[in-house]
């Protein structure tokens, strides 16, 4: 069972404190001009809209925000989403650079146009605007830059150098989800199952159920032999995510003997 790695992503929404993909998190412009401020409410609703599935009017949002404020490095960053989302990447890129171009020391715009280009499989670059995000000393969350930079590196195949960042991560937030459960992925790919299992747990204790953790650990003790523990975790995910689309799969695998 391959499970899919994904970044430290959560679309156009601020969590935790953090920026997310369009927030700037840490822009050093006066932003107190009549046009600036009307460009970031309507930045703030092309958010919501595109978070709530209605792109054309996020659009028209954006494009009036941009109008208004050219230089929005937020408008810029969320108009590149909806550009991906649409799989328009060229231009998605254009509008990344753009928020680069204007803000270039910015953590949160340089970890933005990060991901971009390793989702696109551009590794080497990617990895450079993770090390300038990295640089700024005012990025409020190093250690989602540092979680996103080891994705992209075991991506790229850099086992080494994705748990070098992962744990750099982790030293920085030991009580992250997000990073124990990469860990655990990472190990298990690499055949260590043991210790697999010991992120996973760390994981278990400061995160609520999720599917994707249940199902490394059916993945996690079958590669263990522990077919009893392997079955208790299908279970889990039997009876708390019956919804969800791979239960039926698991419906249909074999109970412990």
């Amino acid at each position: 069972m391959r499970l899919p790695r994904v970044f430290v992503w959560l679309l156009v929404l601020v969590t935790a404190g953090c920026a997310a993909p369009g927030s700037s998190g840490n822009s050093r412009r006066n932003v107190e001009s009549p046009d600036a401020i009307a460009a970031a409410n309507q930045v703030q609703m092309g958010r919501a809209y595109l978070q709530r599935g209605q792109r054309e009017v996020a659009l028209e949002r954006l494009t009036k925000a941009l109008q208004l404020d050219p230089r929005s490095t937020d408008a810029h960053t969320v108009i590149a989403v909806l550009f991906e989302e649409i799989e328009r990447p060229e231009r998605a890129e254009t509008h990344y650079k753009r928020a680069v171009e204007l803000d270039p020391d910015a953590g949160a715009v340089n970890n933005n146009y990060g991901q971009f280009l390793c989702r696109t499989g551009r590794y080497e670059e990617a990895e450079a605007r993770f090390v300038k995000a990295m640089d700024d000393p005012f990025y409020a969350t190093p250690a989602l830059v540092l979680n996103n930079a080891g994705i992209c590196a075991l991506r790229a195949g850099h086992r080494e150098r994705a748990e070098e960042y992962l744990r750099k991560a982790l030293r920085l937030d030991p009580r992250s989800p997000g990073i124990l459960l990469d860990l655990a992925r990472l190990r298990m790919e690499g055949g260590e199952w043991l210790s697999a299992r010991g992120f996973l747990q760390r994981h278990e204790a400061v995160s609520p159920p999720r599917p994707d953790a249940l199902e490394l650990g059916i993945a996690i003790e079958t590669g263990l032999g522990d077919t009893a523990a392997a079955e208790r975790y299908r279970e889990r995910f039997r009876s708390e995510f019956p919804d969800h689309e791979s239960a039926p799969k698991l419906q249909g695998e074999p109970a412990s003997q």
